[in-house]
């Protein structure tokens, strides 16, 4: 019994090579205005993640945290019944916060913590053939990154910071009998076995860590237009981690006569067991591997029509195309190493904002993206169904004193349905998936 798990195999490399599963809302006051930010960052240290050289010449001491709460919606509509079946994702918040400090009218520092990856799939495990897929997939990661901006002139701003990730992540899924071979040339499928038949449930939980490059320049071309962009290097995440299997009993028997040559009656749980104890292809285990996450960066522009009225646009440009192939390695040596090649997309972003500020204390804000997926036509799975969106975000920020502000914004995700898999290779897409989500963000801003 070699096929192991398509858990391992498709899980792990879907989730970090789509741009549907990336976290773009790490503060409040720029998820206002569509995430627009390469040349004018908001003023409460965000900076550090959208731009770093937005905190050049940024005085005082500034300390900022928010949260964006996720709720996903969506489903898988098969083709055959139109049957439906529907996500049931808990609402997920995501943190950030941010810290800086003037050393001189230049020259600022910052360190910040946001979380970058952090979404959730979750499916009911009755009656969703994408159970043998994934049911619930985690991933949670923390970048902390100190990082320094400065003011080289009137007209150039420029600024670095080096990022700490620790990612964990983790993934579950249900094992299909009739996919499974008791003995070359055999599937217990060829033995009568209906397809869909759980025997066992397989998971996967691992962390690790890893470091990135985050910088950028700022240009100010006149007192009203200003262009500037920034670049995440690409990164490596050392995964270690657990594989974790469970039999769950069929209450199968063999018919008289069958190909395995074994008495009429056997219990299949029997035959199944040696599998699942020391030794077994599905035995639990330590599992390693290492993930390249690839480059990404904006180019943008902000000019601003009136002294209260802004309009901002940027470019995003992610390099999934250098996501090419994953290894597994297992210690059992029962289990095969597992070479993926998930063949991911590059993918690209439009957004616009704008700001308008009808009095000193309230500023309000709106904007629009779109971008693409990474994840082409024969990859859209239970674990991340992604397609292109187009995406609508609303603002509002508040100074309640001269020292504290406060911002909220609404987001709402609106993706194109997409074909998609709900079994492994070699069937095919068999149904459409939809997805949507609405985001709330919620921020504060004290200036020391």
């Amino acid at each position: 019994m070699r096929r192991f798990t398509w858990l391992l195999l498709a899980g792990v490399p879907s989730l970090l090579g789509a741009q549907g599963f990336g976290v773009y809302e790490h503060n409040t006051c720029t998820m206002g205005r569509g995430g627009v930010a390469a040349a004018r960052p908001c003023v409460d240290g965000s900076a550090i993640f959208f731009n770093p050289a937005g905190l050049a010449g940024l005085a005082g001491t500034h300390l900022s945290a928010g949260v964006t709460a996720i709720h996903a919606q969506g489903g898988f509509t098969d083709d055959l019944f139109a049957k439906k079946t529907d996500l049931t994702n808990p609402t997920i918040p995501v943190p950030s916060g941010y810290f800086t400090y003037a050393l001189s009218p230049k020259l600022t520092v910052g360190i910040g913590a946001y979380a970058p990856y952090g979404l959730e799939t979750k499916w009911p495990i009755a009656g969703f053939d994408g159970r043998f897929m994934g049911y619930n997939t985690k991933i949670h990661s923390i970048y902390v990154q100190p990082t320094i901006g400065y003011q080289i002139g009137d007209w150039l701003k420029v600024g670095v910071g080096v990022a700490y990730i620790h990612s964990t992540l983790e993934l579950h899924e249900r094992l299909d009998l009739a996919t499974q071979s008791p003995a070359p040339g055999i599937t217990f499928a060829s033995l009568g076995v209906l397809p869909g038949t759980d025997f066992g449930n397989a998971d996967l939980s691992a962390s690790g860590n890893g470091f990135a490059v985050n910088f950028g320049g700022i240009i100010k071309v006149t007192d009203r237009f200003s262009i500037g962009g920034h670049w995440v290097t690409k990164k490596t995440i050392s995964y270690d981690g657990a594989a974790a299997f469970d039999q769950i009993p069929t209450g199968l028997t063999l018919a008289p006569n069958n190909p395995l040559g074994l008495p009429g009656g056997t219990p299949v749980d029997a035959i199944l067991a040696s599998e699942f104890a020391a030794g077994g292809a599905l035995t639990d285990g330590a599992a390693t591997t290492s993930i390249i996450m690839p480059p990404q960066g904006s180019l943008g522009f902000a000019y601003k029509v009136r002294d209260n009225w802004t309009v901002m646009a940027d470019y995003q440009y992610v390099v999934w195309g250098w996501f090419q192939s994953v290894v597994i390695k297992f210690t059992n040596p029962a289990t095969p190493t597992l070479t993926l090649s998930p063949k991911s997309k590059d993918t690209h972003g439009v957004r616009l904002g704008t700001e308008y500020e009808p009095s000193p204390k309230l500023t309000l804000r709106g904007g629009y993206l779109y971008h693409t997926a990474s994840s082409p036509v024969d990859f859209v799975t239970p674990l991340l169904p992604e397609a292109p969106r187009n995406e609508f975000t609303a603002g509002v920020g508040y100074t309640f004193t001269p020292k504290l502000h406060g911002d909220f914004a609404y987001q709402y995700i609106a993706q194109q349905d997409r074909r998609g898999r709900v079994f492994p290779p070699p069937v095919s897409n068999t149904g459409v998936y939809e997805f949507s989500a609405h985001l709330f963000g919620a921020g504060l801003a004290y200036t020391f």
